[in-house]
């Protein structure tokens, strides 16, 4: 009796031991979440989940021009730009190709599939590479290969709505040191676009001045557009789609 009341004791300390483990695992995780919830997130984070939360809202039923990117697309003002022509608008400032948890590769239910796209604008790029010019990374053939899984997924996806790429913009002024990376990036999409044949819009021949640097006039800052550059974009949008419509009408 005593040895079976030993072996009983044995059992209720390894069961106490093992349940006080157990309890302090759970608190530690239970605090790491916490961690996590406290974690204020910064303001293009907030920027961007608000925003994907407003494309699942506006998403309907028609077949929509979809425009895709970050600041050039979110400032872009269709209705003014490109009256008569029904355009969802879904740029999100300083957002990326989605190398990292967020970016466009991440978000493509809400700002392509979801939205019964008629033709595809995707104009992305610069801020990762602003990334790799500031920070050293990621590299260029990071940001390539997210973007042709992009560009990838789009084409399996909606292989009967056109794909128009835009190129990257000139920059200037205290954006000036990101040229040689856009003049980079856009020789490796010409090949993008040629692989998966779709359509490229050269936007830095026309934004350059005889330096290679984005136009004065068409910027406010050296970097985004103002109203003259939004026009003269929007002029080049416009040309692209009524070819695509005088396509469609001869099929």
């Amino acid at each position: 009796m005593k040895l079976a009341s030993r072996r009983t004791s044995r059992w209720a300390i390894t069961l106490i031991s093992v349940a006080a483990a157990a309890s302090v695992a759970t608190s530690e995780q239970g605090g790491a979440e916490q961690a996590r919830e406290r974690r204020t997130p910064g303001k293009w984070e907030r920027h961007y989940y608000v925003r994907v939360a407003e494309f699942k809202k506006e998403n309907d039923a028609a077949r929509n021009i979809v425009m895709v990117g970050s600041s050039h697309v979110e400032g872009f003002k269709a209705d003014e730009l490109l009256p008569g022509r029904r355009v969802v608008n879904r740029g999100i400032s300083a957002d990326r190709i989605g190398i990292d948890d967020r970016g466009v590769l991440h978000r493509l239910d809400s700002s392509v599939f979801d939205c019964n796209p008629g033709f595809i604008i995707l104009q992305n790029g610069a801020n990762d590479l602003g990334e790799l010019w500031r920070n050293g990374t990621p590299s260029v053939d990071q940001v390539e290969t997210c973007y042709r899984e992009v560009v990838k997924r789009i084409r399996t996806r909606c292989p009967d709505a056109p794909l128009l790429i835009v190129g990257l913009f000139p920059t200037r002024d205290k954006y000036a040191d990101l040229v040689p990376f856009i003049t980079e990036f856009n020789k490796r999409l010409t090949k993008v676009a040629a692989d998966f044949d779709c359509p490229l819009m050269d936007v830095y021949t026309p934004f350059a001045d005889s330096e290679g640097l984005l136009r004065e006039e068409l910027s406010r800052d050296g970097l985004h557009f103002n109203e003259a550059g939004y026009r003269l974009w929007a002029e080049m949008i416009e040309a692209a789609l009524s070819s695509a419509d005088g396509e469609a009408e001869k099929r």
